[in-house]
């Protein structure tokens, strides 16, 4: 694992201690003063974006790792087989990703269905951007219990890519999502 990989997830395990602390008022004080002396270390030398896989690697491999170095997003690793994408996350995604209580936020669930189906058309050495996402919700999708996200292309017509994808809790489709990609010219 990567230095950079390794603090993203240093800072993906801060943020889910951090969501649901109840230290005392001064031991919070000390820690966002640690935080912010770190975070002045970190921003000695920036980049001007996000680290991302290049595309031309990510076109055509089996596996791909989306934004693991990002720790404000999900670190979310795709295995792409027989025109289909699948990405598990075994003990799910955790309390920073929380709407209702023990739950999973919707938006979360519409950002992972999103970002399976874009890099699942993209696989297919389409580049495109996402031109609609429609969602249908289930059922409520537990915080800690393993999920998995599935992806298809199910229609391509010119520079429109249809796809379809759900997000499972357990055995349980949590969520249905039909895309519509664009390919940029």
């Amino acid at each position: 694992m990567s230095h950079r990989r390794s603090l993203a997830v240093a800072v993906r395990e801060l943020a889910a201690a951090m969501a649901v602390t109840d230290v005392a008022e001064p031991v919070m004080e000390r820690a966002a003063a640690a935080v912010r002396a770190l975070t002045g270390t970190l921003r000695e030398r920036r980049l001007d974006d996000v680290p991302r896989t290049p595309y031309d690697e990510a076109v055509g491999a089996r596996d791909y790792s989306w934004h693991l170095d990002n720790p404000a997003l999900p670190g979310l690793s795709m295995v792409f087989e027989d025109g289909r994408a699948l990405a598990e996350m075994p003990a799910g995604l955790g309390t920073p990703y929380a709407g209702p209580p023990g739950k999973l936020h919707g938006g979360v669930g519409a950002l992972l269905l999103d970002v399976v189906l874009s890099s699942l058309v993209q696989h297919h050495g389409v580049p495109a951007v996402t031109a609609s996402l429609t969602l249908d919700y289930r059922a409520a999708t537990a915080l800690d219990a393993p999920l998995r996200i599935t992806g298809e292309i199910v229609g391509r017509i010119g520079r429109k890519v249809e796809t379809v994808g759900a997000l499972w809790c357990g055995e349980v489709k949590t969520v249905e999502a039909r895309g519509l990609f664009i390919e940029l010219r």
